[in-house]
């Protein structure tokens, strides 16, 4: 159990983090505000259910956001496919074509895959979420719990205005600091009724169960970790839950792997949040709300103007908002007018659809839903993955680093320890794993490869026409095999070496046995001749001193040379 002082160290800690914090707060809440109102609680205190689209007129950046976040999840982790799977790290090759190794990795990916598509895990909900969060502020958090009442997996997605976050020397996130709030009924559920504070143990005798209480985790690399131990305590990564008002330690343990998963879309140098494609798209976000509000006045005004009425004079101000009434002086004839504003709603169309289109590019919609053109073709359809992997490719990078190789490190763990994995075959001790992904957008990254092969392959013909030799450099097996990999065809589909080494010999002594029974036909067809011209030389009385069963070895002896 930590002491007193280190407590007190951590809260201070934590204080010191969200002071660092304090600064990107006012620009979350701005792009909260206009991108992603359900959840615009920065630096600002809202009831449960108040209305939060009050700034809104126009709704492109909300659904900009919302489609960016359904798009890198169909491309990146879609639960309707395998989106990655298990491989042996470089080195490895005879092992990895063992067919023992093979059916583990597959078998392990898949239940992996079937442990994420479980209804009680809600994973495509949390990591929708965190893709929403991920494309708006541009840091996001999730938890990967391990509950005791259960052997499975937890997945919550974490709202970072909860989290305080540090990076290493290498510029990892390795330290997590959470405030969140629990009441007594769920601390007692979680931990018992042991962890209470003395103040949460007098609400708990009070039935006082509902009131909430401000809880702090505490989460980073333990200094006197131990290798091997197996022991909550001494786990690599340390967790601390805190009472932080009485600064009491309510839980105290640690885990095999960091299970708060922080990553971020893009990082300037020195700042340790991220930041969105919503950051670049504010100002024209914002700029499209007054506009939209401009115009829905303008329109009102159009069906419903203000008028001029006569009258001696002009009585009050003047009112230019819609069905305001203006007296003016009366002339012979006067009669009610509306008055013109003078107002352009087309102008302020085209600015809108001009600022939608910015908003839409800035997000990467036209990319990643290939709008306007239905009819591509395939060189075409390449062009533009290309282009969106350019565009992409650091983003895609960073969240394989920081969010889906430590994710599916940290699920493989918890499910090992869980027993929820098949048992490794004896010729994978110690053996290091790696993760391959093989999402659509993953695969789109390869298909470059891949038509640089088909390419090379349209040349080697015509070469091979003129010199023979040239099509002797493809090793053709090993090729096809490779555009399978790359393609993400499942490994279970192809045959390894060994197959392909025992068919090959299973297809020789075929061949061989075959030609054998051949010849051994044409040597019996020779016998039975033979032995029909002895049989009519005897007949006819021209061999009486060569006996039949002579003539027959003779024709034998003949045919097999």
């Amino acid at each position: 159990m930590i002491d007193k002082d280190q407590v007190i160290h951590l809260c201070k800690r934590k204080g010191k983090l969200k002071a660092q914090r304090g600064t990107w707060e006012t620009h979350w809440q701005d792009i909260a505000n206009f991108v992603m109102p359900n959840q615009s609680d920065f630096n600002m205190s809202r009831s449960k259910g108040d209305k939060r689209t009050t700034l809104i007129y126009d709704g492109t950046g909300i659904h900009a956001n919302e489609m960016l976040a359904a798009g890198l999840h169909g491309m990146l982790t879609n639960p309707a496919s395998a989106w990655f799977s298990l491989r042996l790290k470089e080195g490895d090759d005879n092992l990895a074509n063992n067919i023992n190794v093979k059916n583990w990795l597959e078998e392990t990916t898949n239940s992996i895959l079937s442990e994420l598509s479980a209804p009680d895990v809600a994973f495509p909900s949390h990591i929708h979420e965190y893709y929403l969060s991920l494309s708006s502020i541009g840091t996001a958090c999730m938890f990967i719990g391990e509950p005791a009442q259960r052997e499975g997996l937890s997945f919550k997605a974490i709202h970072i205005d909860q989290v305080y976050i540090a990076e290493n020397a290498d510029g990892i996130v390795d330290t997590v600091f959470r405030s969140f709030k629990m009441n007594v009924r769920q601390i007692v559920q979680k931990w018992g009724e042991k962890s209470l504070s003395p103040r949460m143990k007098r609400m708990y005798e009070k039935k006082d169960l509902d009131k909430d209480i401000d809880l702090l985790h505490c989460v980073y690399p333990r200094a006197d970790a131990q290798k091997g131990k197996k022991a909550a305590k001494m786990l690599p990564v340390a967790s601390v839950y805190i009472d932080e008002k009485e600064k009491h330690v309510i839980a105290e343990g640690g885990f095999d792997e960091m299970p708060y998963m922080v990553s971020r879309w893009s990082k300037a140098m020195g700042e340790v949040f991220g930041r969105s494609p919503a950051m670049t798209a504010l100002p024209d976000i914002k700029m499209l709300q007054e506009i939209m509000k401009t115009t829905i006045k303008a329109a009102q005004k159009i069906v419903d103007p203000p008028l001029l009425v006569p009258d001696d004079g002009i009585l009050g101000p003047v009112r230019t908002i819609p069905g305001g009434l203006n007296y003016y002086r009366a002339s012979q004839g006067a009669r009610i007018e509306p008055l013109l504003t003078g107002g352009n709603i087309g102008i302020s169309y085209e600015m809108m659809q001009d600022l939608r289109e910015r908003i839409r590019t800035t997000f990467f919609l036209d990319q990643l839903q290939f709008q306007g053109a239905p009819r591509m073709t395939a060189t075409e359809v390449i062009e533009r993955t290309e282009r969106t992997l350019r565009l992409l490719g650091p983003t895609l990078g960073r969240l394989q680093s920081e969010f889906l190789g430590p994710m599916i490190e940290r699920i493989y763990g918890v499910l090992l320890r869980a027993g929820r994995l098949p048992e490794a075959p004896e010729e994978m001790s110690e053996r290091e794993l790696k993760i391959e992904y093989v999402s659509p957008l993953a695969r789109a990254q390869r298909q470059t490869e891949t038509q640089g092969i088909m390419r090379t392959l349209e040349f080697v013909g015509p070469i091979a026409g003129m010199d023979p030799q040239a099509a002797q450099i493809v090793r053709g097996a090993d090729m096809v095999r490779h555009i399978a990999e790359l393609n993400g065809v499942p490994p279970m589909l192809l045959k390894s070496d060994e197959d392909m080494q025992q068919e090959a010999q299973a297809q020789q002594e075929a061949m061989a046995a075959q030609e054998q029974m051949m010849q051994g036909a044409q040597v019996m067809d020779m016998i039975q001749k033979g032995a029909n011209v002895a049989k009519t030389a005897q007949e006819a009385g021209l061999g009486e001193s060569i006996e039949a069963p002579q003539a027959v070895q003779e024709m034998l002896n003949l045919v097999q040379g």
